[in-house]
């Protein structure tokens, strides 16, 4: 997925929309959230969108995701009790993996975009699966505006 493309994302194409405020714990020693923390609020973004749209058709102890990638572009720094907001969607379905898509704003704002590469998983096999139907399809519905734009745009 490409930077530019990224840029361009607005809260508009997500229908997840998670909070949470800048902790101390967060911060470095520039006083900003530090780069590493970025990650888990990606991670809370998707898991809320799980939560959201696929509560009871994950079984964490048989079939999941498991992550492939992250990629993140920072755009301006989060401080201290700042609120953050983590929009969420599925970008991409492809036959094994999806492609979750993070909007971080601090309200205002955009502070960084991003997406993350998810592959489903049997837990009890350990093997990559295919994206099961019944989850490929609460993707299509949620988030056809996101792909939409995604694909007219990339």
């Amino acid at each position: 997925m490409d930077d530019r493309l990224l840029k361009q994302l607005r809260t508009d194409l997500f229908q997840s929309h998670a909070r949470l405020k800048v902790r101390y714990r967060d911060l470095d020693t520039f006083n900003h959230v530090n780069n590493s923390v970025y990650p888990s609020y990606m991670e809370f973004g998707r898991l809320d969108y799980m939560k959201r749209y696929l509560d009871g058709m994950i079984d964490w102890k048989s079939r999941g995701f498991i992550l492939g990638t992250n990629h993140i572009v920072y755009l301006r720094p989060l401080f201290l009790f700042d609120d953050v907001h983590i929009y969420t969607g599925v970008g991409k379905i492809g036959n094994r993996s999806v492609t979750f898509v993070n909007l971080i704003t601090n309200g205002k704002e955009p502070v960084a975009v991003a997406y993350s590469v998810l592959v489903a998983y049997n837990f009890l096999e350990e093997k990559s699966i295919a994206v099961p139907d019944d989850w490929r399809k609460i993707f299509e519905k949620v988030d056809e505006k996101l792909v939409r734009f995604l694909n007219e745009n990339g």
